[in-house]
Parts: structure tokens; sequence; C-alpha cells
């Protein structure tokens, strides 16, 4: 199952993992001095290795607010996938690597190429800092969790009615309990029902059109989300971009394929959510 992290608003949170990152990277150079990083800084300069192990975690912290505001500044408060918010962490420590890599060759530019330091500051930073970020991202995926659990515990109960369907010729059909509806999709000169009965999915195909129904769907809580398409906002469990990069809505309950938004009812029905 996919899991979501969320930039939260407050910058105060990002400053403090950027100081955690900072001191975690030096401490662990200083306690293991790993891939020889002692022996290549140590007399650097006329300065022990300790003075070039500050400086980069200075280096890492100072590049982390710069990359971190510009995440902040488009992503605060956006949900997004687990991975995406990784592959971003990973692109922050390779920014940091590459400004590291750029202060080792300033101390060693007699005997190494810069091209030659930036693998050795890759794998350096990589390595070291594999456990916080990882740490965070499972934080924040439970952080999501409980604020989603929260958000369901507090959601009022939705009132249901039944609605009453009929076909084309105004022939009663099928009467259900609106709460239990999830979607309704056009299919020619159908309309498709998608509902629950004892926990399990089922379909209904009703010879009618989605406008003749749409007005008295809408009475219940049940929206347009799409020319084809109406949802019940109470399944829906996240609006997100798919690969191709069209918004979907994505169910809370199993086996049910996403469903397309159009961008004329994205914010409607994200106040609904």
């Amino acid at each position: 199952m996919d899991g979501y992290v969320k930039a939260r608003k407050g910058y105060m949170q990002h400053f403090l993992f950027g100081l955690f990152l900072a001191g975690f990277f030096a401490a662990f150079l200083f306690i293991y001095k790993p891939f020889g990083v002692a022996g290549l800084f140590d007399g650097c300069g006329g300065l022990r290795y300790a003075f070039h192990f500050l400086m980069l975690a200075c280096i890492l912290f100072v590049s982390f607010t710069i990359t971190r505001t510009l995440f902040y500044a488009f992503n605060a408060g956006r949900r997004m996938l687990w991975w995406q918010y990784a592959l971003w962490c990973i692109a922050e420590v390779f920014i940091a690597s590459l400004f590291a890599a750029l202060y080792t060759w300033l101390f060693h530019r007699d005997t190494m190429d810069y091209i030659e330091a930036v693998p050795f500051c890759l794998k350096l930073f990589y390595l070291t800092l594999g456990f916080p970020y990882t740490f965070n991202i499972l934080w924040l995926i439970n952080q999501e969790n409980r604020d989603h659990i929260e958000q369901l515990k507090s959601a009022p109960a939705v009132e249901s009615s039944p609605i009453k369907f009929t076909d084309e010729h105004g022939r009663l059909k099928m009467v259900i309990d609106s709460a239990e509806i999830i979607f309704l999709n056009a299919r020619t000169n159908y309309v498709d029902i998608y509902y629950l009965d004892a926990g399990r999915v089922k379909q209904f195909a009703l010879r009618n059109s989605m406008k003749s129904i749409e007005e008295f769907v809408s009475e219940h809580g049940i929206v347009r989300c799409h020319r084809s398409y109406f949802v019940n906002p109470s399944y829906v469990k996240v609006l997100r971009k798919d690969k191709y990069g069209f918004v979907v809505a994505e169910f809370n309950i199993p086996d049910i394929d996403p469903v397309p938004i159009s961008k004329n009812y994205y914010e409607a029905l994200a106040e609904l959510m």
C-alpha cells in the first residue's frame, strides 16, 4: 500500500531536522571516521580533521537550508507519495555532496581533481545520512497515518437517505441508501452504479443518462467529478496525479481503481474531503 507524507506548515520542523542532520553527520564522522576521511583531511591547511568535519557539517546544514526552503515554498501543506519525498531527499543530499566535493578539492587541488572528489563525497554523504533520512520518511508516514485516523474519528457521521433510481422510461429499477454508493460511471446508454452490499463491492447497470440523474443524486451528496463520473466523497481517500499527470481520486476501499477528476471539479471535491 502506498504511504503518504505531508510537507507540514511551519518552517521550524525543517530547520530542526537540518540541525539534527548536521549534528548526526559530524558525530558520525568523529566517532567512526569512515572511508579514511580523517586521514584525508588531517593536517590540510594546517588544520586538524576535527575542523574539517565541522566545516563539512556546516556545508550540509547550509545546503539543506537552501534546498528545504525551496521545498517548503512549493510543497507546504501538500500531501505526496513517500517516494516523491524520498526523491527530493536524494537530490538534497546530492547537492550537499557537490558543495562538499568543492570544499575537499580546494584543500587537495594539487593531488585531486574536482571530478575525483565528487564520488568520494557522494559515498560519504549518502551512506552516512541514509539512516536519519529513512527515519524521517517513516516518521512522516506515521504522522500522516495518525492524522488521517484522527480525522476519521472526528468526522461527523454522514446522513444517509434512500435514492430511487429509475430507467429512461421512469420505471423504478433500484432503491439504495446513498451512504452505500461509492461512485457512478457513464457508459454509452447506461450508468454503472458501484455500491457496497454487506461489505462487498457490487455493480448495477442502469439504463439512463448521467444528465437525467445528476440533480437528484447531487441532493444526496453524490457529486460530479468528471463528465463521466460521480463520486461519494466519503469514500475518497486522496486526490493525486497518476503516472500520466492526470488527477485521480483514490478510494479507501480495496480493489477499486482510481477514477479521473476534471480540473473544473477538483477544488469543489477537495473541499468536501
